[in-house]
């Protein structure tokens, strides 16, 4: 029985061979025929891609060999050389449309602001609602009032009047009788 340690590189090694016979499936019509007459053939922005995919696959070959060898790659200049054609190939998604679209991200502090001022605006209205039915409950209430006011002064008042003539009477035949 074999380690795990033994297992994982035997793993990793099979994947790669699998990987490897694909890109080679997919290389092998470009190769079959020499480079020039393939690359004449090509449309101008397809020449521009062939030129990037060469580039990165080279320079990624070279970073791979370096690692197998035992050094540090990322100290090599390889990495920016492999940085720079990152940077064309940006250039030719952008140039074609196909760049990276920004993706859709929840601001997790504006989305609590707006969830806090709806619920102030709704607490605000219910404010509102309320204090614009009391003032119409007091503006009822002291309309009523007010009527039942005016009504006990002219009730008052038409008393008076009415029992001012009598007692005048009432004077007047007193005097009238002294």
């Amino acid at each position: 029985m074999e380690t795990p340690s033994i297992d994982i590189p035997k793993k990793a090694l099979r994947a790669l061979k699998a990987r490897l016979h694909v890109v080679k499936k997919h290389l092998e019509p470009l190769l079959s025929k020499p480079i020039n007459d393939v690359y004449s053939k090509l449309p101008v922005d397809q020449r521009y891609e062939l030129e990037v995919l060469l580039s990165y696959s080279l320079n990624s070959l070279y970073y791979i060999y370096l690692r197998t060898q035992g050094s540090d790659p990322q100290k090599h200049e390889v990495v920016n050389e492999l940085l720079r054609v990152q940077q064309y190939i940006q250039k030719l998604k952008k140039a074609q449309g196909k760049e990276a679209k920004p993706t859709m991200r929840v601001d997790k502090d504006a989305a609590a602001r707006f969830i806090k001022s709806a619920i102030n605006e709704g607490t605000n209205e219910n404010d509102k609602a309320a204090k614009e039915k009391k003032r119409k409950l007091e503006e009822t209430v002291s309309i009523s009032s007010d009527e039942e006011e005016e009504t006990k002064k002219k009730d008052a008042f038409s008393n008076y009047s009415k029992s001012e003539p009598s007692k005048k009477k009432k004077k007047n035949k007193n005097r009238k009788e002294q």
